[in-house]
């Protein structure tokens, strides 16, 4: 059994801090489209950004999204 991301959930982590998506793309050097893309679910973080983006926010990279349990078998 695996698990895969779900919904994002930075636009929630985001409106609890008070914080901006401009404050985070200026924050990890991202443009700001891109952090809209992810809370919008237009696109999945890799690794290396969730965590880039998790440390800027002081959470873990797993905390970035919901999820969910894939129960196929053989993929």
């Amino acid at each position: 059994m695996r698990y895969l991301p779900g919904r994002c959930l930075l636009r929630q982590i985001l409106k609890k801090r008070r914080l901006t998506q401009r404050w985070l793309a200026d924050i990890v050097d991202m443009p700001e489209t891109q952090i809209s893309d992810y809370i919008n679910n237009r696109t999945k973080m890799g690794y290396a950004t969730a965590a880039t983006i998790a440390f800027a926010l002081g959470v873990h990279a797993e905390e970035l999204y919901e999820w969910e349990k894939d129960d196929r078998l053989g993929e």
